[in-house]
């Protein structure tokens, strides 16, 4: 079994309990949070809202794991590029960024931290070195292989070109010399405030005379299930979840979505057997209902991969090729041509020696989103001829043995990818989703060419329609679950406070 199966999947990091040792060696450099009888607020409490946190684990994200940690730190820190809900890139730390070939230059945004001191390019360099060193981000900078200051802007040399870099920075910014810190110098719109009685976070700079929360009680919690009493019960108003459960949302909470890209697909064992054959991956394709999966297996909190690049990047020109919904009569073309006809007793096509053409559903009963769409998928097929036997497997590890070792005809997987749209879990040999993938080298200098320049998105999308080495279903929303109370929420995927000086609270009294 591939070590790195899976690496990339949707992280579940909720409990977020690591051992001491993790900040082994940093005590030294740490930089402690500013006290509270230090700070004077110079704007009167309009309301307060709690998040919870987790206080052993500090709010350095270059340092754990933890989702609270992660959340926080949108927050407290600032990002050298934001990322709009309709994947437009707001610049934010850094003022531009060019890209040419392998050779990416930030130029840093006149800003600073929440001492005064100006965010300068060692900043932003160091922030990035941590990052390529941490266990959250390390991941989206493998294709990065130097990073050095030149005057005031920071060059970061690439291995291959990546015309879509830019959406991998939405980093966080920490003071060159307190990356390895528990407690960083803020450089966002928060600063933590500690004390016996109660830990703040307190808004700073012009975000301050703006914001309704100009501070922010935080909670301790580490177990998912004290969010979720806390939730319930009013002590904390906001929690971004990765669990696919809480798509289906909760009666106490405000379930808020937002576009990401996590990419449900129908993975095809392309390498021998019936669906060696394009034509057939092509055609069971067709018979799918895209849009039926989005709306019922996932509660309308989805939306349907009309092409294998997300959709609803500003960038994508190409044709839209794959339908929404179901189209028999390109099933019916598909399989006419491979000598399929389909039988008016049965209603299913058969082959020139009357078999019936059979195929094999692999799920993960253990979600009932991917099961529900295991079913919804065998329903749409049966109905344009094709026959699939679903096969649940209620242990993921030995599901995801079975799709590692090449132990089915179809599965129903999901990945989340990169922002930039990196599908080396699919095309890398070594990939985590690359089972029974096979691609050609026409589709490979597709792929290369798309990367080094997006403009060929549409050529790439032509060449992958004709191979279709796995089929894009749905791409997956993120949620936050929100206190009832909150007003003008409006969630990233970089970000889930974007544009937190809208939000509101309707609390009365």
């Amino acid at each position: 079994m591939r070590a790195q199966f899976f690496l990339r999947t949707v992280a579940v990091f909720i409990t977020a309990v690591f051992s001491a040792g993790l900040f082994a060696g940093c005590s030294d450099q740490q930089v402690q949070p500013v006290a509270a009888q230090s700070v004077v607020s110079t704007q009167p409490v309009t309301d307060t809202l709690q998040l919870a946190w987790s206080k052993d684990q500090g709010v350095n994200p270059y340092l754990t794991q933890s989702s609270l940690t992660l959340q926080c730190s949108q927050l407290i820190f600032g990002r050298l590029v934001e990322i709009r809900d309709d994947f437009s890139i707001s610049y934010s730390l850094a003022s531009s960024v060019e890209n040419t070939g392998t050779t990416v230059t930030i130029h840093p945004a006149q800003a600073q931290f929440a001492d005064g001191t100006p965010i300068g390019a060692q900043d932003i360099a160091q922030s990035l070195e941590a990052a390529r060193q941490s266990a959250v981000y390390a991941g989206r900078f493998t294709n990065v292989t130097g990073v050095s200051v030149s005057g005031d802007t920071v060059v970061i040399t690439l291995a291959e070109p990546d015309s879509l870099f830019v959406y991998l920075l939405d980093i966080p910014v920490l003071k060159a010399s307190e990356v390895a810190s528990q407690f960083p110098t803020a450089s966002g719109r928060y600063q933590l405030v500690q004390s016996e009685d109660q830990d703040i976070l307190q808004a700073v700079g012009d975000f301050a005379q703006k914001t309704a929360f100009p501070e922010i009680q935080l909670e301790d919690a580490g177990a998912y299930e004290a969010i979720v009493s806390g939730l319930a019960n009013g002590t904390i108003d906001l929690y971004a979840s990765q669990l696919e459960s809480d798509l289906a949302g909760s009666n106490s909470c405000n379930t808020i979505c937002y576009n990401q890209n996590n990419l449900v697909f129908l993975g095809v064992n392309s390498e021998s057997g019936t669906l060696a054959q394009p034509e057939l991956r092509q055609a069971v394709s067709a018979a799918i209902s895209r849009r039926e999966i989005a709306d019922k297996a996932y509660y309308s909190r989805a939306y349907v991969a009309t092409t294998v690049a997300n959709s609803r990047y500003p960038f994508l020109t190409g044709e839209h090729i794959f339908k929404a919904e179901q189209d028999q009569a390109a099933v019916d073309s598909a399989l006419t041509a491979l000598g399929y006809t389909r039988s008016d007793l049965s209603g299913y096509y058969e082959d020139a020696a009357g078999n019936r053409l059979q195929l094999e559903l692999l799920c993960y009963s253990g979600s009932s989103f991917k099961r529900y769409t295991a079913q919804l998928i065998s329903e749409q097929l049966a109905d344009c001829g094709i026959e699939i036997t679903v096969v649940e497997e209620p242990d993921f590890d030995q599901y995801r043995e079975k799709v590692a070792t090449g132990q089915f005809t179809l599965y129903i997987g999901e990945i989340k990818l990169y922002n930039n749209m990196d599908l080396s879990p699919f095309f890398s040999a070594a990939g985590s989703a690359s089972g029974g993938v096979t691609v050609s080298e026409t589709l490979a200098q597709a792929y290369s060419a798309m990367r080094a320049d997006s403009s060929a998105e549409a050529a790439f999308e032509q060449a992958f329609a004709a191979e279709l080495p796995f089929i894009p279903l749905v791409y997956r929303n993120g949620v936050v679950l929100a206190n009832l109370r909150l007003d003008g929420l409006s969630p990233t995927t970089s970000d889930i406070f974007f544009e937190f000086e809208q939000v509101s609270s309707t609390r009365s009294g």
